[in-house]
């Protein structure tokens, strides 16, 4: 699991940086719904019959960080703004609103622009955790409820567009499909068949977004009405197929090194990889001496056939050093 979260928070990171077109509709079909899936996979039957705890235990993994971090870069905020990273400075009473929406998970900082994922997985795991909890309370937690009330949310989500009421974005098809993705991970944890060369049928279930991305550019944040089984069905592929490469690359140590290193920092490479790339833009900005302003464009400020390599690189590395030093921090203290 750690390998796959690792190759999904690379897309994440390439997807991010400017990369070329057909690689930004590919890797958008499924590298999100994968997080979402490993979540639910990773769901502990005992958080159902304890269900207070495993509430509090999910909750507190997305919202935690969510509002920590939230806060501190909104501390940052105004610094920021002298930098020319952000474009405007906030006032007391707009830093005030900004710490509100922080503890209500309504609003956040730009540079943490991929923290709407702890805000959905927030809510998907505490919808999927009451859910199965209420299917294992009236013993009929099985593998056909659990994939009726997958169906039953995609038949809701598929519909969802033509209410006639608006509700927060929270609470919108984005939030359902990470519920759905979540159920279907718990689901499939319990009777998906692992082939016998894991290599060939994962690069074989990934032709077919493969195919799609030629033609259609689909999100979690664009799957809507008609499109919402077609995107679930192509993500469900995409995200087998990157379990599949992933459980086949678990006997390479040092793929298992690198990539099991990178899978278990993924929260930090969401926090800072578009930090990093503002040291990328400001480097390029100043060489070639072009506007200061520049660098408040978000997440990337120049686009070109190569510099998104030198983004991605940048973005996962200078991610991974912040895990490193703070991480210090506290043997060095001790030491003292």
């Amino acid at each position: 699991m750690d390998i796959a979260k690792a190759i999904c928070i690379i897309l994440m990171v390439v997807g991010h940086s400017g990369c070329p077109t057909y690689l930004y509709n590919f890797l958008y079909l499924f590298h999100m719904p994968c997080f979402f899936f490993i979540s639910g996979w990773l769901l502990s039957d005992k958080y159902l019959d304890d269900l207070k705890t495993g509430l509090l235990k999910k909750a507190q993994g997305s919202y935690v960080p969510f509002v920590k971090w939230t806060l501190i870069f909104l501390l940052f905020h105004n610094v920021f703004a002298s930098m020319h990273i952000y474009a405007d400075s906030y006032s007391w009473q707009t830093f005030i609103e900004r710490v509100v929406r922080a503890f209500t998970m309504t609003g956040g900082e730009s540079l943490l622009g991929g923290f709407w994922f702890l805000i959905s997985l927030f809510w998907a795991s505490v919808g999927a955790v009451l859910f199965l909890h209420f299917l294992h309370k009236n013993q009929i937690l099985t593998f056909i409820n659990i994939w009726g009330g997958v169906i039953l949310l995609l038949i809701i989500t598929t519909f969802w567009h033509y209410l006639p009421i608006s509700l927060p974005q929270m609470f919108g098809e984005q939030t359902l499909l990470a519920t759905i993705f979540y159920l279907s991970g718990y689901a499939c944890h319990k009777q998906i068949i692992e082939p016998k060369h894991p290599a060939i049928y994962g690069a074989t279930l990934l032709v077919i977004p493969a195919i799609v991305a030629i033609f259609l550019h689909i999100g979690m944040t664009e799957a809507e009405g008609w499109l919402v089984p077609l995107y679930y069905f192509i993500a469900m592929v995409g995200t087998i197929g990157i379990l599949w490469l992933s459980k086949s690359l678990v006997t390479d140590k040092v793929a298992t090194r690198i990539l099991g290193y990178i899978g278990d920092k993924t929260l930090y490479i969401l926090i800072f990889h578009f930090l990093a790339f503002k040291l990328v833009s400001f480097i390029y900005i100043h060489c070639t001496k072009m506007p200061i302003e520049l660098l408040e464009q978000s997440p990337v400020s120049v686009r070109n056939n190569w510099i998104w390599v030198v983004y991605s690189l940048t973005g996962i590395g200078l991610s991974l050093l912040a895990w490193e030093l703070i991480h210090s921090m506290p043997l060095k203290l001790r030491k003292k």
